[in-house]
């Protein structure tokens, strides 16, 4: 009897263990998708071709021989692009305010912008006077130098 009774507790045990095992097999295959949505940070959705718009730290300005047009809060934020000396650019993007102000301009105005009090080049403005361009007229170290400068990290 007793045999018999140790038998029975063993098969028990083993059924209880086998029942527990299962229960792991379906929280291993929950999806990932749960877990991530917990922890991942939020998306936002920007275009693939939008250049990566960064905060300036330096004081930035666009001026022409007379005049100052922009300054300070007046430029909202600049970015990096190109990979290689024929493309590399630095562009920085005005407020609505600057932009309609500087469409009034004369096309023939010659701009530049200056970091820190000291000018860094020639610009020209797209078609909507949002953006100003830096482009060919350093070379790729010098660009992201000075990128890294403007960010304030140099």
């Amino acid at each position: 009897m007793r045999k018999a009774s140790i038998l029975i507790l063993i098969t028990l045990l083993v059924f209880a263990l086998v029942a527990c095992s299962g229960n792991n097999d379906s929280t291993e295959n929950q999806t990932p998708a749960a877990t991530e949505q917990e922890t991942a940070a939020p998306y936002i959705a920007t275009p693939v071709n939008e250049p990566e718009w960064t905060l300036a730290e330096g004081e930035l300005k666009l001026e022409d021989a007379d005049n100052i047009y922009a300054e300070g809060a007046d430029i909202l934020y600049f970015a990096i692009i190109g990979t290689n000396e024929e493309d590399v650019e630095l562009l920085f993007r005005f407020d609505d305010t600057t932009a309609n102000m500087l469409k009034q301009q004369s096309a023939d105005n010659q701009y530049y912008m200056t970091l820190d009090g000291e000018n860094i080049g020639n610009v020209t403005l797209n078609d909507d006077c949002t953006i100003a361009s830096l482009k060919g007229q350093h070379s790729y170290e010098e660009m992201t130098a000075l990128a890294t400068r403007i960010r304030g990290l140099g």
